[in-house]
């Protein structure tokens, strides 16, 4: 039995949005998009990972939100207001759950604090509040490093 190599949420979309939306096969699928069928094959079926240009042309062509798609595919949002925060939409203080209402709290305070970090973590989701701090502590460490000209 075969592993699953990464995970595929962009390829899944793409396939679902393709057949369920656009009701179009593989083939008209390229065409519209302007990605090769073997290429756009590949991505569907997780052995490829789309390029940043790949997945712009593949949101113009079909007037989907950029941003969205990039999060989707692993890449930050052009557009920071697509932030940390919509990583985790679904986060609030409130939890009963201590490691959440922790690992909420931490990311409130990397979210207020440090409103332009550049954060490319694809899997915050699936981090634990002491793994939360440690990027808290990380970007706090290197926001001083550059406040102080280092």
């Amino acid at each position: 039995m075969s592993e699953k190599k990464n995970d595929n949420k962009f390829g899944e979309f793409l396939k679902a949005y393709r057949t369920e939306e656009k009701n179009m096969n593989l083939r008209e699928f390229s065409n519209l998009t302007g990605v090769s069928f073997s290429h756009l094959s590949k991505i569907e079926r997780g052995e490829h990972s789309p390029s940043k240009s790949t997945v712009s042309m593949i949101a113009n062509a079909l007037s989907l939100d950029k941003n969205k798609l990039y999060l989707l595919a692993g890449y930050v949002a052009e557009d920071h207001s697509y932030g940390l925060d919509s990583f985790f939409p679904y986060i609030e203080e409130s939890d009963d759950d201590e490691d959440e209402k922790r690992k909420a709290n931490i990311i409130n305070k990397i979210i207020k604090e440090f409103p332009d970090a550049d954060l490319m973590f694809k899997d915050l989701a699936s981090f634990t509040a002491d793994d939360m701090q440690d990027v808290y502590d990380y970007i706090k460490f290197k926001k001083s490093q550059k406040d102080k000209g280092e």
